[in-house]
Parts: structure tokens; C-alpha cells; sequence
């Protein structure tokens, strides 16, 4: 028994166990009663969960499952969602080490490293719409949608999938894809490495089809829910009166300046991280000033904008101005004012970045083909820019960013894994202090959030 514990201590699965007791800690705190938690709290007291949920369906919304989920937690006890909320916490943590850690001698190095970047996330934001609501919604699906991507992975590397795998698959599937944004990555990336499995090996496994199609299934029921549409009409003309008279292109503006407006506003950290382990990547790889000039535009976009900006504004004060039209929630470039060159900055100013991110992710990784984090980055990013189509764009605020910020998390821990390589002696220096900005971030970070749910909880 002792050498057991021995070996799991050396293991990565204890820094996972160690992600578990330090979520555990922080959620001990919180007790879900507010907003929308206590909405749905007192909508179920006195009455059966189904009898609540059931009709949301024609009126509302089509998370029957997660709202079915979320409803019989909070009726149970609080102390089982802070239990399954440190766990899905976990999971996250668990599938992207399965999934993107390479397994050698640097696994638990590498999962340190992984870990130290989800507890940078600011998990203070799944408190937008009440604790438990929002997790339930974002976070659980996020975790299970990661868990559900694991077949892919076994498939890809011809590693049996163990029968009593098959049904806790098929079930993340399903839960997974009960939320509209995780069903449309699955929908993306299943279709997507069915194709590569088809190239690879000529022939395609029936699991891929069975998952592939739980995810089309989700989709139409998605599509085809009259709660969703009616609950569409009241958020038009509740949140967002001119959304129907905006055109395709339109939509996809918005949720680009939408996107790189949340960024900036919040000073958005995971993006800040990604950029700058990309900037120290390139660095340490190329000589070329024009590479290190794009590798360092994210970087100093979101210092510039978000962290000095009230020192900047003593010196120069139209920076100001200009962090003011990239942060406005609303359609900034429309037919009528694109004349102004100043309306058009936002949308330049988004598509600079991105593009520069990519041009980046592509030098590090040298090519298209093969490129995990450029298909990871465009995944994530596609999951924020898709809600340029619904009318709570603005509405549904930063808690909508979680898809694409961690897929930032699992571009970064594969950028670490490509910095980590270096033997130099210099460089190893630039690596060994990159890693304890990351790591001392992440203890920041942690405390932040603890004082925060302490400051806010009853």
C-alpha cells in the first residue's frame, strides 16, 4: 500500500487531486442562493423538477438537461453541487492533460504547468447569473464536452477504448451538447477528425459515427425548440432592438469587436498569458524582427489598453478614447457611419490581433498541417464569435468567454511544451523565469478568488 502511494504522489493524477482540494476549498465557501439560482431554487420547492423544466421547452429554452440537472442539485443540497463543481473543475484538468500533454518523463512537470494556467482562470466569473446557474451552464458543459472529446484521441492513437468507457462517452456526449456552444465545437471537431480519421486510415470508426450523430441529434432538437425561438423575440426586444435588421457580415463584426472588447475591458489574463508565452516562444526561435513584431502586437495591445491604461492616460489621453470605441457594447461599424475611418478601428484593430496570433501559432509549429493550437485557437475563437449571432451578445457578458478561453489555456500548455525543449543555458534562464511568472500568477490568482467569495458570501 505504501509504494502505491508512493507512485500516485510521483504521478500526475496528484496534481489533479491537488486541482480537486483547492476547487473544493474555494466552492466550501459559496452558497448558491442568488439571481438566477434562486430563481430556480424557489421555482422547484413544493413541486417535482419536471414539472417546472418540462414546459421551458415550448417557452424558453431547450437546456432540458442541464436545466433538469441544475434544478435537482440545488433542491438536494448545496454541499453536492460544491462537490461536482470541484470535480468538473477536474475533469477539465484531466481530459486537456489527456488530451494535449504529451505523456514522458515531463508529464507531471507539464501538468503542474497545466494546472497552474486553469487556476489563473478567473473562476469568479461563473458567478454572472448566480453560482450554480452559471456553472451548471458553462463550466460542467466545458468540463464534460473535453471529457467527451477523449474517444477522439484514442481513435487518432489506436488505443482500446475499454467497453465500460463507451456509455459514460455516449452521456457526456449528450449532456455536453445540450448547451448551443459546446454542441457546435463537438458538432466541429467531430465532423472534422471523422474526415482526418478517413484519410489517416482509410476506414472510420462506428463510434465516431454514434457520437457524431448525438451531436446532430442535439443540434436539431436545438434548431428546432420553439422555446428558443420565442425567448430569441423577448431578447430582441428586451436587450437588443436593431439585431434583425443586421446583415451576416454585420453579425460576424460584432462578434469580433465583442470578443476583443471583453478582452480588453477585463484585461482579459488567459489571453494575456497566451500572448506572452507566444511572444517568449518566437523570442527564443527566430532573429527576425518582423517575427518578434507580430508575436509582440497581443502582448501590448492588452498591456496597453487594459493594465497601464490609467498611467498611459496621464501622458497621452486619446488612448483613452480609443479603448472607449473598442469596449462600447454595441454594433460599432454599421452602412451609415463607415465613412469615419474611427469606426473602423475596432474591427481592424480585432482582426490585427487575431491574425497576428495565427501568423505566430503558425511560425511555432512550422506548418498548417498537424498544428494543434492553430485548429484548438480557431475552435475556441469560433465558439465567441458565433454569439455576434444571438441578441444577448452583450447581455450574456464575459461568462460566454469560457469556451474560448480555454481553448487559450490548452494553446498555452502546448506552447510550454515547445519552450520547455530548450537547452540552452541562457534560455533555459528566460524558461525557468517564464515559468515562475505562471506559477506565481496562479497563486495570485487563487487568493484573489478567495477573497473575493469570501467578501461577497453571507
Amino acid at each position: 500500500m505504501k509504494e502505491k502511494i508512493q507512485k500516485f504522489l510521483k504521478s500526475s493524477n496528484a496534481i489533479l487531486l491537488a486541482l480537486f482540494i483547492l476547487e473544493l476549498v474555494l466552492m466550501f465557501f459559496i452558497t448558491p442562493n442568488k439571481y438566477d439560482d434562486k430563481v430556480f431554487l424557489e421555482s422547484v420547492t413544493g413541486t417535482s423538477v419536471w414539472s417546472y423544466v418540462g414546459p421551458r421547452y415550448y417557452t424558453w429554452s431547450s437546456r432540458l438537461i442541464i436545466e433538469f440537472i441544475l434544478c435537482s442539485v440545488l433542491k438536494i443540497s448545496k454541499y453536492l453541487w460544491i462537490l461536482i463543481e470541484a470535480l468538473m473543475v477536474t475533469l477539465a484538468g484531466y481530459s486537456i492533460s489527456k488530451l494535449f500533454v504529451k505523456n514522458n518523463e515531463s508529464k507531471k512537470e507539464n501538468t503542474i504547468m497545466l494546472t497552474s494556467m486553469i487556476l489563473i482562470y478567473p473562476i469568479v466569473l461563473m458567478n454572472g447569473a448566480g453560482w450554480a446557474a452559471t456553472t451548471i451552464n458553462y463550466m460542467w458543459p466545458l468540463a464534460i464536452g473535453l471529457f467527451a472529446l477523449i474517444p477522439i484521441r484514442k481513435i487518432w492513437d489506436e488505443e482500446k477504448i475499454k467497453f465500460w468507457q463507451y456509455p459514460l462517452y455516449i452521456l457526456a456526449m449528450i449532456f455536453a451538447t445540450n448547451q448551443e456552444q459546446v454542441c457546435a465545437i463537438l458538432l466541429g471537431t467531430y465532423l472534422l477528425f471523422t474526415v482526418f480519421l478517413i484519410m489517416k486510415n482509410k476506414k472510420i470508426h462506428p463510434f465516431m459515427i454514434v457520437q457524431t450523430l448525438i451531436v446532430i441529434a442535439s443540434l436539431i432538437f436545438i434548431l428546432t425548440c420553439p422555446g428558443n425561438a420565442a425567448r430569441t423575440e423577448t431578447e430582441i426586444q428586451n436587450q437588443f432592438k436593431d439585431f434583425e435588421m443586421l446583415t451576416i457580415l454585420d453579425k460576424i463584426g460584432l462578434g469580433l469587436t465583442s470578443t476583443m472588447g471583453l478582452i480588453i475591458k477585463n484585461g482579459n489574463i488567459v489571453f494575456a498569458l497566451m500572448s506572452m508565452l507566444i511572444a517568449v516562444n518566437i523570442f527564443l526561435n527566430y532573429k527576425e524582427k518582423l517575427y518578434r513584431v507580430v508575436a509582440l502586437v497581443p502582448v501590448f495591445s492588452v498591456l496597453t489598453l487594459s493594465y497601464f491604461i490609467l498611467n498611459i492616460n496621464e501622458v497621452f489621453p486619446y488612448f483613452a478614447t480609443l479603448r472607449g470605441i473598442l469596449v462600447k457594447e454595441d454594433i460599432i461599424l454599421t452602412a451609415g457611419n463607415c465613412n469615419n475611418l474611427f469606426n473602423v478601428i475596432p474591427v481592424m484593430f480585432a482582426c490585427i490581433n487575431f491574425i497576428c496570433i495565427i501568423m505566430s501559432l503558425l511560425l511555432m509549429f512550422k506548418n498548417l498541417k498537424n498544428n494543434m493550437a492553430l485548429l484548438v485557437f480557431l475552435i475556441g475563437f469560433a465558439s465567441r464569435l458565433i454569439m455576434g449571432f444571438s441578441p444577448t451578445v452583450f447581455l450574456s457578458g464575459e461568462r460566454t468567454m469560457i469556451f474560448f478561453e480555454f481553448a487559450m489555456i490548452i494553446v498555452s500548455i502546448l506552447i510550454w511544451q515547445e519552450i520547455i525543449k530548450k537547452t540552452d543555458k541562457n534560455e533555459k534562464k528566460i524558461v525557468k523565469r517564464t515559468e515562475f511568472i505562471i506559477k506565481a500568477t496562479a497563486v495570485m490568482q487563487y487568493v484573489n478568488c478567495l477573497i473575493c467569495i469570501l467578501a461577497t458570501q453571507k
